[in-house]
Formats: C-alpha cells, sequence, structure tokens
C-alpha cells in the first residue's frame, strides 16, 4: 500500500497531468520516478512525457511538496471537510437552488470538539443553516454563536456546480500569517535547485504545491514576497509551472496555475482554474 505522502505525490502529478493536457492538448504519462531510483541525492518526484513517442514536446521535470501553515492544519481540513459533506446532506433540497453558501468553521472547534459534539454541531446546522439561507443575498453574511465559537455563512453566489450546496471556507489565525509566508518560502527554496538542474537539461519544469495554508488565496501578498530574494531569478526563468493545489484526503479538488513561463499571476484569471476530478461535495 501506498504511504500517505506517496499518495499525495503521485495524486497530484496525475492531476498535473489533466491540467497540462488541456493547456497543450497533448496526452502525457509519468515515465520515470528519479527520487525512488536515486536514493544517495535528492531528486525530483517525476519526470512526464508525451504518450505519443513522435511528439516533439519536451520531457517535464515535476516536483510535489505539501505546505503547512500551522499544526493539526491537515485534521482541520479533512474534518472540515467531512463535516460540510454531512451538513449538505442534511440540507439537501433545502436551500435555495439559484445560488450556494460558504460556510467558516474555527480551526480550534472542529480538532479539539469531541465526536459527539461535532454531531451536535452538524445537527444544529441542519436547522439553522436552511432558515438563515433563504433570507441570504449575495455576499450577505449571518453568523451564530455555538460552544462559544463564531461561525459565519454567507451567500457566495451563483454557480451551476455549487447552487443548493454549502462549500467550506478555511479559517486560520491572523498571527499565523508570518509563519504560512515562511513555509512557503521555504518550500520554494528546498525544490528549487531539484528542477534549475533539469531546467539546464533543457526540461520544462513545473512545481506543485500543495497548499493546505492557503496563502495562495491572500491578494495583497505580491509574488515576490513569497520568494526569497537570493532565489527570484532563477524561480523566474528556471520554473515554467508553479501550480497550487487544493486538498482533501490525498485527493486534488483545485488546481490554480500560478506561474506558467514567464508569466505570474498576482489574480489567477478564470481559465487557469482547474477543478481536479473524482471529487463530489
Amino acid at each position: 500500500m501506498l504511504n500517505s505522502s506517496r499518495t499525495n505525490s503521485d495524486n497530484a502529478c496525475h492531476a498535473f497531468i489533466q491540467i497540462i493536457e488541456q493547456i497543450k492538448g497533448i496526452k502525457y504519462e509519468i515515465s520515470q520516478r528519479p527520487d525512488e531510483k536515486n536514493r544517495q541525492t535528492q531528486d525530483v518526484d517525476f519526470i512526464i512525457e508525451p504518450t505519443d513517442k513522435k511528439e516533439q514536446s519536451p520531457k517535464i521535470a515535476v516536483e510535489h511538496t505539501i505546505i503547512e501553515a500551522y499544526e493539526e492544519q491537515i485534521a482541520y481540513v479533512n474534518q472540515s471537510y467531512d463535516i460540510v459533506k454531512e451538513i449538505n446532506k442534511r440540507c439537501e433540497g433545502k436551500l435555495p437552488k439559484d445560488r450556494y453558501f460558504k460556510i467558516s468553521i474555527p480551526q480550534d472547534f472542529i480538532v479539539k470538539a469531541s465526536k459527539r459534539i461535532r454531531n451536535c454541531l452538524i445537527k444544529e446546522m441542519e436547522g439553522w443553516i436552511p432558515n438563515i439561507a433563504k433570507n441570504l443575498n449575495i455576499r450577505e453574511q449571518c453568523s451564530l454563536f455555538y460552544n462559544k465559537q463564531k461561525i459565519w455563512l454567507e451567500c457566495g453566489g451563483s454557480s451551476s456546480k455549487l447552487n443548493g450546496k454549502v462549500v467550506r471556507i478555511p479559517m486560520s489565525p491572523d498571527k499565523d500569517i508570518w509563519k504560512r509566508k515562511e513555509r512557503f518560502r521555504r518550500s520554494i527554496e528546498q525544490k528549487l535547485s531539484k528542477l534549475v538542474k533539469y531546467k539546464e537539461n533543457d526540461f520544462t519544469t513545473a512545481l506543485l504545491l500543495e497548499d493546505v495554508s492557503g496563502i495562495h488565496c491572500k491578494s495583497s501578498d505580491h509574488w515576490s514576497d513569497l520568494i526569497p530574494t537570493q532565489y527570484q531569478s532563477e524561480f523566474q526563468t528556471k520554473i515554467d509551472y508553479v501550480v497550487i493545489f487544493d486538498s482533501y484526503r490525498n485527493e486534488m479538488i483545485l488546481g490554480l496555475i500560478w506561474k506558467e513561463g514567464s508569466k505570474i499571476y498576482s489574480e489567477i484569471p478564470e481559465n487557469r482554474r482547474f477543478d481536479c476530478f473524482n471529487f463530489k461535495l
């Protein structure tokens, strides 16, 4: 059985393959796993190449890493998805069908609360959300104090995929913003040298950041604030793709292309946001 880290890396690479196939219109497959073969010195996780060997597109060296902002964050992400999934089951058919809703539940409540208290929360939400949702207009918010924790519900707008459902929006303490930036910088610094070696040998390079920290959502952050100063030139010239993934229990949910060639997006355009497959609310 694959361990969790290997599973995450494999799923991230397969999600990237789906994305790159949509962009380039070429089928790709994993041809090598250098880091497994070369145990003496660290190497990239994957080499992918066109399935059709007649294609002239270069091979792509792919490196994956996970960015976590604080202790127990992955537990918070996984458990909050579980809770919202159950809330959606309980609220099915009870919410307005022309809009969707976003719920924010504090991390401490989800990770530190007992199973019994979490089940009580779900029961409370089953009644509160449909009652509040019918009167919420787009971008309007409402809050509820439950077990001394503040829970937010917001009308997110209209989406053919999400209307009539509740989606989770993570919460994290403001004091952790600096830590999130530091972990983001450190991840890029640690992975950059592996990819530079392949770029200098005429490979295309891709860095996959499985970001459970949410740092990429901070529109006020300029990209240069997240890259260590001494590595900015190499980052710009040696990394062809940087894709940021949101994940749930090793499955990639959403892929955001942050860097593509020399272009670094301060705001990710819609055509560079990709739903990953196999995930259902």
